[in-house]
């Protein structure tokens, strides 16, 4: 039952109230007590005042005309009265001598006598009557005066010549006292009630309505409902405190205001980034993906959102098994690890997607604690590889007039012989040796265009699935001869250094001769005024193999050098828009071979491009 009041305000000031009442109540009965033993004695008081004075007169008149049978005679009809129940004079001993009822002559009763004798004069209480009932005793002391010494001795040895009492009916006064006392505990029961009520409303308008209001509020607010506030009435504690939750609700509305434009600022620039980005909590959900991310698996942001990781990339009902697939949430551990891996991401279709992740341990502020969570950056293989080979034609296209140059020379000088041997056979004059010459001229200019057609198929072609041994000396030098007319035609000296050993990789031909082709490129872009380059290959380890390509040109300034192989950073010596991919993609290619490409660069100086390749045991060139 306390728990049920305990549970509600009102419930509680309710009981509260209802005990006061009660208490109140108490209280009342207890006045009512009081009061009706004060109306009895006050009733009691006024009807036995003239009562008590007729009879002490009279005694005292029979007492000095030493008429006993007259008082007796008094004493009988005063006892005959409605009102009063018995009357008896004691002497000063105690006894009984008279009384209006014969049974009680000679009973002595002392305690009376004594009492009165003490008190000095009348005095009045409740008492029982001997048939049980109630009655008011007024005990009166007849004192001894000078025309009572004759019989009763001096005045200072016997104050009192006897004491009269009587017993008047005491129903009639309780009724009296009763209907007083009735009327002023009904008069409290009232007071008590309005006083209740009064207190009830003032609680209800002052403590439980604002409460009520505020708990509203409150809960609204907490509901997501922003522009819940409190209304302020007065000046009171409680509107102070909703003055106060109003603030508050502004504050915080403010925050949440704040806090959503920051998560809008974060998820338009992460939906700007060209790669798939999705952050993935401790308990493998994805809190966080951008657009990449979802076009990559072909579903809108409702499906991604607090999905598994697992579920949302690779289709699985449970966490991936570690010895099959690097997952980055088993292999960090700590804030600032990285790691990168490629999977096979199957999309909403049903469709394999070669992706290439980077992977980051961060600690983040999630769920209203520090928590550790990966950021993935996931690059669409397919995509790079798509771009790789636009890229690659885009290139090619550049080497249109070197290649038509190198075509058109060995063409021309094929024409020149064939014309010559159409004139020896038209006027027949054909030598067999002069013709025989001629032919040789033409087979050596044709294996020239064969072999230019053989490096520009080489590049062009898409990348095969299945490596290959390429040998790098002859990939240096398939790509130094494409581009020996626009080295002329800038002014550049390209030369190679290669090693004998001609060290081989296990690589793609086309994708190995394309980052070649890139270097030289860039090289060249590098010297709009002319300069030279240097290519060289070179057998650093018997597990690795380097390839060099360095110029004298321009230079990389500091604060651009970081940034060379980022994609779409473009910022050409020569002036002209490039694609900012194709460091990118040479990066790219050579990373998924093993291998590293690092730079160094001085402003005016030039730039070295190295690349390390991991090579194949026992692999040279016969």
């Amino acid at each position: 039952m306390l728990a049920w009041f305990s549970t509600h305000l009102r419930r509680k000031l309710l009981l509260a109230m209802a005990a006061a009442a009660v208490a109140a109540a108490l209280l009342l009965l207890l006045l009512f007590v009081l009061l009706y033993r004060n109306e009895l004695e006050r009733e009691r008081g006024a009807a036995s005042v003239q009562v008590n004075l007729l009879l002490q007169a009279a005694l005292e008149n029979a007492m000095l005309k030493r008429d006993v049978p007259g008082l007796q005679q008094v004493v009988a009809r005063m006892g005959e009265q409605a009102e009063i129940r018995g009357v008896m004079i004691l002497n000063p001993a105690g006894e009984v001598r008279f009384a209006s009822e014969a049974a009680r002559l000679g009973q002595r009763l002392p305690d009376l006598v004594s009492r009165a004798l003490a008190r000095g004069t009348t005095m009045d209480e409740l008492a029982h009557a001997a048939d049980g009932g109630d009655v008011l005793r007024s005990i009166n002391p007849v004192h001894n005066k000078t025309a009572c010494t004759v019989c009763h001795g001096a005045v200072d040895v016997h104050p009192i010549n006897g004491v009269l009492v009587v017993d008047y009916d005491a129903s009639t006064l309780r009724d009296k006292a009763r209907v007083s006392a009735g009327w002023m505990a009904l008069a409290g029961a009232a007071v008590i009630l309005l006083l209740t009520a009064v207190g009830w409303r003032a609680v209800q308008r002052s403590v439980l309505d604002p409460l009520a209001s505020l708990l509203g509020a409150s809960a609204k607010l907490g509901a997501g409902d922003m522009n819940s506030r409190v209304p302020v009435r007065g000046r009171d504690e409680f509107a102070q405190l909703g003055t106060t939750f109003n603030r508050m609700a502004d504050s915080l509305a403010t925050a949440m205001r704040a806090t959503e434009l920051q998560r809008s600022f974060l998820q338009q620039v992460v939906d700007g980034l060209p790669d798939g980005i999705r952050v993935i909590d401790s308990r493998y959900r994805v809190v966080l993906a951008n657009a990449a991310y979802r076009r990559q698996q072909g579903v809108g942001s409702g499906a991604i959102l607090d999905a598994a990781c697992y579920a949302s990339s690779h289709r699985r009902s449970e966490p991936c098994t570690p010895t099959m697939v690097v997952c980055p949430l088993n292999e960090l551990k700590q804030a600032g690890a990285t790691l990168k891996c490629n999977h096979v991401h199957v999309r909403a279709d049903g469709a394999n997607l070669p992706v290439e992740v980077h992977a980051s341990m961060v600690e983040l502020q999630h769920n209203g604690a520090r928590e550790l969570c990966v950021v993935e950056s996931i690059r669409d293989l397919s995509q790079v590889s798509e771009v790789s080979q636009q890229q690659r034609l885009s290139e090619l296209g550049l080497l249109a007039a070197g290649i038509a140059h190198e075509i058109h020379n060995p063409l021309g000088s094929i024409r020149l012989a064939v014309q010559s041997l159409l004139r020896e056979v038209e006027n027949q004059r054909a030598d067999p040796a002069e013709m025989s010459e001629y032919l040789r001229l033409v087979d050596d200019q044709i294996d020239k265009c064969i072999e230019v057609t053989r490096r520009l198929l080489l590049l062009s072609r898409h990348p095969d699935t299945r490596n290959a041994l390429v040998d790098i000396n002859e990939a240096v030098s398939d790509s130094i001869h494409l581009l020996a007319y626009d080295a002329g035609l800038r002014r550049i000296d390209q030369q190679a250094t290669l090693d004998p050993a001609r060290p081989r990789i296990l690589a793609d031909q086309a994708e190995l001769r394309m980052v070649i082709l890139n270097l030289l490129q860039n090289a060249h872009h590098a010297m709009p005024e002319g300069g030279q380059v240097r290519v060289a290959t070179q057998s650093i380890a018997p597990d690795a193999a380097q390839i060099t390509v360095e110029d004298n040109g321009s230079g990389i300034a500091a604060d651009i050098l970081p940034h060379i192989f980022d994609p779409f950073y473009s910022r050409r010596a020569d002036g002209q828009a490039g694609t900012g991919l194709g460091l990118t993609i040479c990066k790219s290619i050579v990373e998924r071979y093993g291998g590293t490409i690092a730079v160094e660069s001085t402003p005016g100086a030039g730039t070295r491009f190295t690349i390390t390749l991991p090579r194949e045991h026992g692999n040279s060139a016969p």
